[in-house]
């Protein structure tokens, strides 16, 4: 089976099985087990740095429960780098996969899933020390797995549903259900508000993947990505917000190096848009290549094409080259994870019309960057993998100054500077075992 963008360990992990249904998951919100010793990118604000990083964990050999848990991240102390408390989900092979982007306000639930099990999470995590799963819930007819969630700013959440039921509009297709995903609205404790279909794009399901939000001009674009999927239309999709309609499908065309050279299929699997401060809408693709949107409001929405990548070409039939993964803008640069250039990428789009390259951090070549969330408190990012890698994190530092990125001396994992390891033997919960993870965020104290 092709694995695809977010496909972290897949392979090993492709059940493909519903082995949990709500009412399971409801008995299981009872248990907790802990130890005691607005934009998607947030502007940081005074203060020390986030003390904790949460993680969504998932049992390495299958065995034990899929769990989330807290990291220790304060610096001096004795348990820097490891798990302070930890909460089983009662789930096993259930591919734990993404949360929010973004640590939500005070008082509201963090949406994450479990992929495998298609099912939705909504984590209480006021007190580090004592999470508490507090609701899930499964897709709504006939939409099925969902991957992406995006908190709007009156609180509710989009989410993203990578297929919905009955068989796919591209005989290639090997996966079923494999019918076109699509998109939700929920309350900010998971009361469904309203749902839509994905509109048909030459041939190919669309596969709604992330979002960026304009509400201001009523407007909603949504790129179209693969997971466990073989196929699946490369196209942003522009939806007017107050009532969910289709209004533009656009085909994103291929990058060329800057020597103009065409690279061939780096428009595959448009990934993360983000809104920027002029208005107009930033992302990458998969494939490693750079786009923005503007005039977003008119009935032509300009698609620009930029540069992209050198990427090696895919060595399997299927897959997709580059692996350009989850961005985060940071003031005016644009960091972004490329797994097959075993590297983080920095551009600098102070001028969004004319993005350039400004640093890239090397990683282990066993690492496959993916996953990047900021740090709302400090400039500390932390970065995660997929399909390769991910038995652990690491935390980065930004110099907004001069773009440059560096591994956090705090921490020292397996003796690699700013890395955090999940293979631990025994957690708060118990002898689990060594774990992986693809997801996680800082986390404030208490609150």
């Amino acid at each position: 089976m092709s694995r695809t963008p977010c496909t972290a360990c897949s392979v090993r992990r492709h059940q493909g099985r519903r082995l949990c249904t709500s009412l399971v998951a409801f008995a299981v919100c009872a248990v907790v087990v802990s130890c005691a010793s607005p934009s998607r990118d947030e502007q940081a604000k005074p203060g020390e740095p986030s003390p904790y990083l949460l993680v969504s964990a998932g049992d390495a050999d299958d065995a034990d429960s899929d769990f989330l848990a807290v990291i220790d991240l304060r610096a001096g102390s004795s348990d820097i780098g490891t798990a302070i408390s930890t909460l089983p989900t009662g789930m096993k092979a259930s591919m734990p996969h993404h949360m929010e982007y973004v640590m939500p306000p005070v008082g509201e639930l963090l949406f994450m899933n479990a992929h495998h099990h298609e099912m939705s999470m909504l984590v209480d995590v006021s007190n580090p020390r004592v999470l508490r799963l507090a609701k899930t819930f499964m897709p709504p007819a006939p939409l099925r797995y969902p991957h992406d969630y995006t908190r709007t700013p009156k609180g509710t959440r989009l989410v993203g549903f990578l297929r919905s039921e009955g068989q796919s509009i591209d005989p290639a297709e090997t996966v079923t259900p494999g019918n076109h995903g699509g998109i939700a609205e929920y309350s900010a404790d998971a009361e469904l508000l309203r749902t839509a279909v994905a509109g048909d794009a030459s041939g190919k399901p669309v596969r709604p993947y992330a979002f960026a939000l304009l509400p201001e001009l009523d407007r909603l674009v949504v790129t179209s990505a693969p997971m466990m999927e073989n196929a699946s239309a490369d196209v942003l999709q522009v939806y007017r917000y107050s009532d969910f309609t289709l209004l533009k499908t656009i085909d994103l065309p291929a990058g060329r190096l800057t020597d103009g050279q065409e690279v061939a299929g780096s428009q595959r699997a448009g990934f993360g848009p983000r809104v920027l401060q002029d208005g107009s809408v930033f992302l990458n693709s998969y494939g490693c290549t750079f786009y923005r949107l503007s005039e977003i409001g008119s009935d032509q929405p300009r698609l620009d094409t930029y540069f992209a990548l050198d990427t090696p070409p895919p060595t399997r039939l299927g897959s997709i080259r580059g692996a350009c993964g989850i961005p985060v803008v940071f003031g005016h640069y644009w960091i972004n994870p490329a797994g097959k250039l075993h590297s983080v990428v920095v551009l600098d789009i102070a001028n969004p019309a004319s993005p350039r390259e400004v640093f890239r951090l090397k990683t282990p070549d066993t690492f496959n960057p993916h996953w990047l969330a900021r740090d709302p408190q400090s400039n500390r990012l932390v970065l995660g993998a997929e399909l390769g890698g991910e038995e652990g994190f690491f935390i980065l530092r930004f110099d907004d100054q001069t773009g440059q990125l560096t591994f956090d001396p705090a921490l020292s994992g397996e003796g690699q500077a700013g890395y955090v390891s999940l293979k631990k033997p025994t957690w708060p919960h118990g002898s689990s075992g060594a774990a992986w993870g693809h997801a996680a965020l800082f986390l404030r104290e208490s609150r």
